[in-house]
């Protein structure tokens, strides 16, 4: 019996080794798989040739927090990674500026000697390209609007846009002709517009063998006795800014049908030529539809006419809401002082009096929304108390809040900067409102703003707006952001890092390459 035992034992103790040195020798296989998700130290070394490949990867094509949790891995690899980092910015081999910021930012992390020549000769390139870039943007700035005013305008066009689709869809029903017609109105309600969506309808008349160039082909178009073809025409010919449209567009408009004119206004809006502008202002005060009203408006803000403006401000005591919320838009559009006190008229005539309303009209949102938009693009300082009120009337509409949060930002006054501030320290005012109020704040270009930025850049709710606005802010924010590479908070360190390297200033190489010794 004890010689059973003794086998049993023995038999126990060779299947154990047995599953112990199986275990051993594969070990290193183990190991090598499990390097494709993270980093493993076997006894040969780091096996690190999958995770390099897979981490830098992660750097091309992860979302933001990927990319800068592969490059804090990266780092820990050093040298094997610093190699493969090294080859890839050395041979412009990235597929954007912005994924090699990726790059330098996990070179930092690893510690190698060869970052500070690198950073230097990438700063060079990163330089010009912001330079440039910055000109252009400057530019935009110049001669643009903001981009809340811009959406309203085109909220307005897409309204149009509609109005005239919904009118072909009754015309074609009535007449039979509802297949052909489908493109033409989809086209009409799509979010992209450009000449080519409108140009296979507009040319569906010409034979594939018809003499002429496409824009020779659309001017013919806008001939045609089918009116859904001219307006297709003329909405084709807008988009391509066709100043040759001009002269039989502006015929359109004074004598087609309403959803004709309404797209002609649209089109001449677009074209943006001043031969429009007296037959814009007749139709914008007595044109029978409102849309084609409205729509005059818009383009002649569009056209940017200063001689225009006290037809405009006129027109915010039309009887039409459409035309009212439209002549201020374009009032902000075009950017005259003059319009001021009437656009403040607007905003306090449509406030609350002992429970009713002053004026019905000026009390509806859309036009409360356009004025308050309107007044910021013009920027006076006149306007700041009205703003600051409707910003902070819990009774006002949310979106005409929003609205005049992001108006404030373009106030350069510093009561409009405490207001603003003030709401986005407040808890408990609507998340929409501190969203506004902070992408305002975001735009004032000084080192406070810039100190305050980077104190959200850890914030979960406005960190990257926070980031977007300090790369913008360039060389000013540069400072602020040199001191918070002191952080004992590794993501916050490199996201700050990271900003540093797409700024591109010569000056942060060194408390970069200190920060990451």
């Amino acid at each position: 019996m004890s010689g059973v035992r003794w086998r049993v034992s023995l038999l126990f103790v060779l299947i154990t080794l047995s599953i112990f040195f199986s275990l051993y020798i594969n070990s290193d296989r183990f190991m090598e798989v499990r390097g494709n998700e993270t980093y493993i130290q076997t006894g040969a070394g780091v096996s690190s040739g999958g995770s390099i490949l897979n981490l830098t990867n992660r750097l091309e094509a992860g979302n933001h927090e990927a990319r800068l949790n592969a490059a804090a891995e990266l780092g820990k690899l050093g040298e094997p990674a610093a190699n493969n980092l090294v080859d890839k910015i050395e041979s412009n081999n990235s597929s954007s500026e912005e994924i090699n910021s990726y790059m330098l930012l996990a070179l930092l992390e690893t510690g190698d000697d060869r970052a500070e020549n690198i950073l230097s000769e990438s700063f060079e390139k990163i330089e010009a390209s912001n330079k440039a870039a910055n000109e252009s943007a400057a530019e935009e700035r110049k001669q643009g609007i903001s981009e809340d005013t811009l959406q309203a305008i085109e909220a307005k066009d897409k309204a149009i846009r509609k109005y005239i689709a919904d009118s072909i869809a009754m015309d074609s029903a009535r007449t039979g002709d509802r297949g052909e017609t489908n493109a033409f109105e989809r086209a009409l309600k799509s979010e992209i517009q450009n000449s080519s969506i409108y140009v296979p309808f507009a040319l569906s008349d010409f034979g594939p063998e018809e003499p002429g160039s496409e824009t020779e082909k659309l001017l013919e178009a806008l001939k045609s006795n089918k009116g859904s073809i001219r307006v297709a025409a003329m909405m084709a010919l807008g988009e391509m800014r066709e100043k040759a449209a001009v002269d039989p567009i502006i015929g359109i408009l004074t004598r087609d049908y309403p959803s004709a004119k309404a797209g002609a206004t649209i089109a001449l809006g677009k074209i943006g030529d001043e031969r429009a502008v007296e037959v814009l202002r007749k139709e914008m005060k007595d044109g029978d539809d409102e849309y084609v009203r409205g729509g005059s408006a818009i383009a002649l803000g569009r056209i940017g006419d200063e001689s225009s403006v006290p037809y405009l401000i006129d027109r915010l005591r039309d009887q039409r809401i459409k035309v009212r919320s439209s002549a201020a838009l374009a009032i902000g559009e075009i950017g005259n002082e003059a319009a001021v006190k009437p656009l403040i008229e607007i905003l306090e005539t449509g406030k609350d009096s002992a429970g009713q309303k002053k004026n019905s009209m000026n009390a509806n949102a859309d036009v409360r929304k356009s004025a308050v938009l309107a007044l910021g693009e013009i920027g006076s300082t006149n306007a700041t108390e009205t703003l600051i009120g409707i910003m902070t009337d819990k009774e006002e509409e949310l979106d005409v809040r929003t609205a005049a949060a992001s108006a404030l930002g373009n106030i350069e006054d510093p009561k409009a900067i405490e207001a603003l501030k003030k709401v986005l320290d407040d808890k408990n005012t609507e998340v929409n409102i501190r969203n506004a109020a902070f992408l305002a704040l975001s735009k004032i270009k000084d080192q406070e703003t810039a100190r305050m930025l980077v104190g959200k850049l850890g914030d979960q709710e406005f960190g990257a707006i926070a980031r977007k606005a300090l790369i913008e802010m360039g060389e000013l924010a540069v400072d602020p952001l040199i001191e918070n590479l002191k952080t004992e908070d590794k993501k916050l360190k490199a996201e700050t890092a990271l900003i540093l390297i797409e700024i591109g200033d010569k000056r942060v190489i060194q408390p970069l390459i200190l920060a990451y010794q």
